[in-house]
């Protein structure tokens, strides 16, 4: 009997530290929940508030690339080329914000914001054979690409390393090669009156 009683006070001693145990364990789980999901409001709020440099690029607040059709419009467009612009088309995707802005139903001239580095650009050019030069006459640092057919597009470097444009063309029949670089020219003078 002596035995059997102290069995059970055994069991019970053991019990309740299992109890005490898992208790304590909830209880300092809870804290620590409750503190991750403090901390995570806390940084998501200063997220939030403070937008990072990048971000200021890529959203282009402030800066030329929110809506590029709405930023340069299809009069100042047709000014710069001395055609008139029948419609546009948004030509944005996940990488780069853009505009084509047409000239016939079918062909086009656009200006494209582009989220990369302007030097990894280059490189890739480069691989597929095109060649590549400089025009003065364009005050940011610049790159006319050249096919053998002829000027292809026109990249401008507006935030090294994280925002080039690129004014180019759907095929020589929407303007010739000097009026591209006229477009480039009014798209520089378009970016610098949004810094």
């Amino acid at each position: 009997m002596k035995a059997l009683l102290s069995n059970k006070l055994a069991l019970l001693a053991i019990g309740g530290i299992i109890v005490v145990g898992v208790g304590m364990g909830i209880y300092f789980g809870v804290i620590k929940n409750n503190e991750a999901e403090t901390n995570t409001a806390q940084e998501t709020e200063n997220t939030e508030t403070k937008p990072s440099n990048d971000d200021f690029q890529r959203t282009g607040e402030k800066s030329f690339g929110l809506s590029v059709c709405d930023e340069l419009s299809k009069e100042e467009v047709g000014t710069a080329i001395g055609k008139p612009i029948l419609k546009t088309k948004d030509y944005s995707s996940g990488g780069s914000t853009g505009c084509e802005y047409y000239v016939t139903e079918n062909s086009f001239v656009i200006v494209n914001v582009g989220y990369s580095d302007m030097a990894n650009q280059r490189k890739g050019l480069e691989a597929i054979d095109r060649s590549i030069k400089t025009d003065d006459r364009i005050g940011l640092e610049n790159m006319l690409v050249y096919s053998e057919k002829g000027l292809v597009d026109i990249y401008m470097n507006v935030a090294p390393t994280k925002k080039f444009v690129r004014v180019g063309r759907s095929s020589t029949t929407a303007v010739d090669e000097e009026t591209l670089i006229k477009l480039a020219i009014a798209t520089e003078t378009k970016i610098r009156s949004f810094k």
